[in-house]
């Protein structure tokens, strides 16, 4: 039964068992007591899973997303993986397979857990069990050698109970062998045609009343950005003082003294006009109308200043703005809001896009024209000729990749399988990306069950009893928790 856990590794339930129910770092302190807590985080059939099992539980299954994303998630992913859920179900799982094991009759013995642990690397040294390391590393995880050969023995039950019942699934029968490594290796043949808008777009007929009726339907995607004109003043930190002995420190202390005073300037003399009147040296630059997309070069690029300067009102004046290259004052002098512009301004680009969805339209009209032909008995290569298309072959498995496919999409491997000579053609045409894809089966080639290696043979009835126990072990699972008492703690996060 070990197998299924070594060949069936991906599978994300069995992950989950494995994760719960095999010490995979001691310093975690797999195991507990399950009456750490009077008021229980988890309570299965009456046996209690303390708020500390939980935490640690949640703590290990946290660490190991880390070790996953390199040692941080983002805060919205760590939401959504839903980690609290998670844990709850491997804590209910592991009580339901050691609750189990135990109505099965198994148990386990003392010697078995002490030659369980025995056998540990973590408590080896020389290939030989250290007594003195296992005392040393249980202290200093503040556990007792009691307290752990319990929560081995315990995560041993576990272990049993999962073999026990994976031992009901037993019998494979050549059959499914056989058809398991004609899946395996089995290819198809088939003609297929991709279709591009690219080759409809001369084909478009552009009559201005329908343009001027397509833009009305999608004027919104025309509209303008918000444009601002600004008058502002900039006070960036220089690449090097004049004096070099200024350190880098007492120069931005400089900069923001000198922007400071002027934004205390302006806000007395009551404007900035009438702070530029007052201090004539002052340097007030300013900007044409540019929007976000387009911001001039004399002015921070930095996304605060870019930000505050679509965030003013016409007329306001920002505060000061700092970013990595010094800090600004904006004063917005005048905001054109975004507008539907008329048809003859964006008369080109509005061309360019009806054309071009026109020529998507064509295509897809094009391609069920195609599909109705082939339905109706016509040859994939008369429609070839017929419609100056190119008709190309393939012969694929279903690991073929790159070159093998003669550039049929792999992403339509899986849909080319269900085909036969009885259905040989997709229910419509495969859209991938703006082409458009037609194709037809032609042959499926089975390779010789008798020729099959006999090292081959047994991968295969392996995984096929993985996959047997895997199921068992799942549907064994669904139906306890169906029938067990489970309360969990509202306070769980």
């Amino acid at each position: 039964m070990l197998q299924i856990f070594r060949d069936k590794s991906q599978s994300t339930f069995i992950q989950a068992i494995v994760l719960v129910i095999v010490l995979v770092f001691v310093f975690w302190g797999v195991g507990a007591n399950m009456m750490d807590s009077r008021d229980a985080a988890i309570v299965v059939n009456g046996e209690e899973i303390s708020y500390q099992e939980y935490q640690r539980t949640y703590d290990r299954l946290l660490s190991s997303y880390r070790q996953q994303f390199g040692g941080s998630i983002p805060e919205e992913l760590l939401k959504n993986l839903g980690l609290s859920g998670q844990v709850k179900n491997q804590l209910i799982q592991q009580a339901l397979l050691r609750q189990g094991a135990v109505s099965m009759g198994l148990l386990v013995s003392a010697p078995e857990v002490q030659q369980n642990i025995q056998e540990m690397p973590e408590f080896q040294e020389n290939e030989s069990f250290n007594i003195e390391k296992y005392k040393v590393l249980l202290s200093s995880n503040r556990l007792t050698p009691h307290k752990y050969e319990n929560s081995r023995r315990i995560d041993m039950l576990s272990t049993k109970g999962v073999r026990a019942i994976g031992n009901f699934a037993t019998t494979i029968t050549d059959a499914e062998i056989n058809d398991l490594y004609q899946q395996a290796k089995e290819s198809v043949k088939l003609q297929f045609a991709k279709i591009s808008p690219s080759q409809f777009t001369d084909k478009v007929n552009i009559e201005e009343d329908a343009l001027a009726t397509w833009f009305d339907q999608n004027k919104e995607n025309y509209r303008t950005d918000p444009k601002v004109r600004l008058k502002f003043l900039s006070f960036p930190y220089e690449t090097e003082a004049e004096n070099k002995e200024i350190t880098k420190e007492v120069k931005r202390a400089t900069v923001f003294k000198n922007a400071n005073e002027a934004y205390e300037g302006i806000i007395s003399a009551g404007s900035l006009k009438e702070f530029a009147r007052l201090h004539p040296e002052a340097v007030i630059l300013e900007t044409d109308f540019f929007s976000h997309l387009t911001p001039p070069d004399n002015i921070d690029k930095a996304p605060s200043v870019q930000n505050t300067a679509f965030s003013l009102k016409e007329g306001e004046l920002s505060s000061l703005i700092e970013s990595s290259d010094g800090y600004s004052i904006l004063y917005a002098e005048a905001i054109q809001q975004p507008e539907i512009p008329a048809l003859d301004s964006v008369l080109d680009k509005v061309t360019d896009d009806y054309t071009a969805e026109q020529a998507k339209t064509l295509a897809r009209e094009k391609s069920e024209e195609i599909l109705t032909a082939l339905q109706g008995g016509t040859p994939f290569s008369e429609i070839g000729k017929t419609n100056g298309i190119e008709i190309k072959e393939a012969s694929l498995s279903r690991s073929s990749t790159g070159s093998e496919t003669n550039n049929f999409p792999s992403s339509l491997l899986r849909d080319v399988f269900l085909l036969s000579s009885k259905q040989p053609l997709p229910d419509e045409p495969a859209t991938v990306g703006e082409d458009i894809y037609l194709y037809q089966f032609t042959e499926r080639n089975l390779p010789d069950t008798a020729s099959m290696p006999e090292e081959e043979k047994e991968q295969y009835r392996s995984q096929i009893l993985n996959a047997k126990q895997e199921r068992l072990l799942v549907a064994w699972i669904r139906h306890q928790e169906g029938t067990a008492e489970i309360f969990s703690n509202k306070n769980l996060q």
